[in-house]
């Protein structure tokens, strides 16, 4: 059973992108896409915030979520990491 990564500041945002890029490597597309929506929906929901990381996050580590859930969307046999 795989437990979800922490999310709160800019590293623990970028070791949970690593943990879900790891299992999208392994074949776990699924665990890989529910990693990066959950990552996605905290950055989201972040409407104040409560330091300095999280504007980072957004600007650097959402697109890149963006992207990549578009992309497993769209088709899971061309996934770019």
């Amino acid at each position: 059973m795989h437990s979800m990564p922490a999310c709160g500041t800019m590293r623990a945002h970028t070791g949970a992108c690593e943990v879900a890029l790891a299992s999208l490597t392994r074949g776990e597309i699924a665990w890989g896409c529910a990693i990066l929506a959950a990552l996605r929906d905290h950055i989201w929901s972040t409407e104040e915030p409560k330091s300095t990381e999280e504007p980072k996050s957004t600007q650097w580590i959402l697109p890149k979520i963006l992207q990549l859930l578009a992309e497993l969307t769209t088709s899971t046999s061309t996934i770019t990491l």
